[in-house]
Order: structure tokens, then sequence, then C-alpha cells
């Protein structure tokens, strides 16, 4: 695999744009593929015996390791570096998972504007302000005019190895180095156990099935890619509320909902309009809409 191989392949799993620059040795700012509210919040690292491709809207990252020829001493030399990577990957993961917990413990129940804008104005959700994220995990995190944000626990059974920020703007970022592959968010429990991705689609679900006096467990899995890998240990008959993202190349002509949900081999609802997530089709067609899909989808499943 040659570099240029390597970066592609980074940057498409994690969903960012390559970087316009190369340079060994140091991150290279981009953006990722969600259009302006991912400007600059891709990171690409190059070095010698690999390349890795962060992205700091939904935690991910993804080491890609360039496989020609090597002579043995190269080799070991590589070993050297994945094992050195592994153990500081391992050592970032546990300082966020420490952060995680922190922001959680001084969070308080209560509604927000960010929910409110999606249409769940009284839904109470655990909110932090923006001093004390910014003294207990970092300046980083606060956005201009940030006032306080949601924090939504990043789960890996019943411990917590992340947190996404959510921003009254909109804007999301996770702890930097946390773990994210594999990790989920409860909002309701039920029988069935349907995957999406964000808080809002999942309240978005949660009401319809509600209205259908149907308890389903509904995970938020926080990113495409991620929603595939939580379905491999699902707690219930599995099913996925795919977002209908804009088709790209680096997802063979797909969305990155799509491409990752066909890939799970997890049956998938999606809503019917490009750009569209299931809290989007809510806000703009009303409950009864969603549930009609979910209905139909449901008797195609049984027939």
């Amino acid at each position: 695999m040659t570099e240029e191989e390597a970066i592609s392949k980074a940057c498409a799993d994690v969903g960012i744009i390559a970087p316009k620059g190369r340079a060994a040795g140091r991150w290279l700012k981009t953006d990722t593929l969600s259009g302006r509210n991912g400007k600059g919040d891709g990171r690409v690292m190059i070095n010698d015996a690999c390349v890795t491709g962060f992205n700091w809207q939904t935690g991910e990252t993804v080491t890609v390791w360039l496989q020609d020829q090597k002579s043995p001493v190269v080799r070991r030399q590589m070993r050297e570096q994945i094992a050195k990577h592994g153990a500081e990957q391992k050592k970032r993961a546990d300082r966020a998972a420490k952060i995680a917990g922190a922001l959680v413990a001084v969070a308080v129940q209560q509604t927000h504007s960010y929910l409110e804008g999606k249409g769940f104005p009284d839904e109470k959700v655990l909110v932090v302000g923006a001093d004390a994220v910014a003294e207990i995990a970092g300046r980083y995190l606060v956005p201009d005019g940030g006032k306080s944000a949601i924090v939504v626990p990043a789960r890996v059974g019943t411990d917590i190895r992340n947190a996404q920020l959510i921003w009254e703007c909109g804007e999301k970022k996770f702890l930097y180095g946390g773990q994210m592959e594999g990790a989920s968010h409860r909002i309701s429990t039920g029988r069935d156990c349907w995957h999406c991705e964000g808080l809002s689609t999942g309240l978005s679900l949660r009401a319809a099935f509600q209205a259908l006096r149907a308890n389903v467990t509904i995970l938020c899995c926080f990113s495409a890619s991620n929603v595939e890998a939580v379905t491999r240990f699902p707690s219930g008959r599995p099913f996925i509320a795919t977002d209908n993202d804009k088709p790209l190349p680096q997802y063979d002509g797909m969305g990155a909902g799509e491409y990752f949900a066909k890939r799970s081999g997890v049956p998938f609802l999606m809503p019917p309009q490009i750009g569209d997530d299931f809290n989007d089709l809510h806000q703009r067609e009303g409950v009864f809409v969603v549930q009609r899909l979910i209905c139909d989808f449901l008797k195609g499943i049984r027939t």
C-alpha cells in the first residue's frame, strides 16, 4: 500500500477529507465530510510506517499501516512502533474515560436549547457549564460563545469511555483520545434494539415507538461506522435507523449511513430524502410519518 492509498483509506474510514498538504510527523488539519459544521475538525498524521486519521466530531481514529515490502529490520521497527502506538493510545483513552466520568459527575439534569430546536423543549438531559468543561476537560472543547453543553456519556457495557459534548449552536465534540469504537448511549430499553447515530434522532425514534405503544431499546452510536461496530453486540433483535447522507465516491456512491448499515448485514431503515435524519423528518412532517415508515419497514421484515 502506497502512502497516498493509506491517506485515502484512513480519511475515508473516519469520514474526513484528505489534507491538501503533505508533511510527516505532525498533525495536518483538514475538514470532515459533514460540511460547514465539520470545518477544521479533521486531523491526519503521516509517518514512515503509517497514516493516522482522526475525526474530532465523531471521536473516530484509525491507523493504516504501509504494507509494502520491508526488510526484516524495518518490519521489526514497525512492530515496535505499533506496540508503542497501542500503549500510547490506551493511555490517552484511559485519561479521556476519567475526564468523561468527571464531566458526568458534575452535570445537572435540565432542559437545553439545542434540544428545544430539535423539537424536545421539555427533555431533561445532563448539562454542564462552559467553565466546568474548560476546567475539567480543556478550553479546546468550548466554542466561541458557548455557555453550556449537553453531556452524552459514551459507554462500553456499563463503563463510561468517552463523552460527546453538544453545544447550543449544535457543535459537537468528543474528548481527545477517548475510545469510541463499540461505545453507545442508551436512550430507552425494550425487546428489539434500534441503532442510530445522533441523540436527537434517537429521541425522535423514541417518540415514534412510544406513540406506537412499543417498547424498544434505542442506542445512540454517534457515527455511521460506529453503528456497524455496536450492532455486533445487540441487546435484542437488531435494526438500524440510518441517516440518508449525501452519496460519496469513497462509500461506493452511497452515503456513509447506508454504506455502513449495508456492511453490517443488519436490516436498516432510512428516510427517503437525501440529507435527512429521522429527526429532520419528524420536525418537518410530524411523528406520524416516522411511525408509518417504521410500520411499513417492519411489515416488510415479517413477510
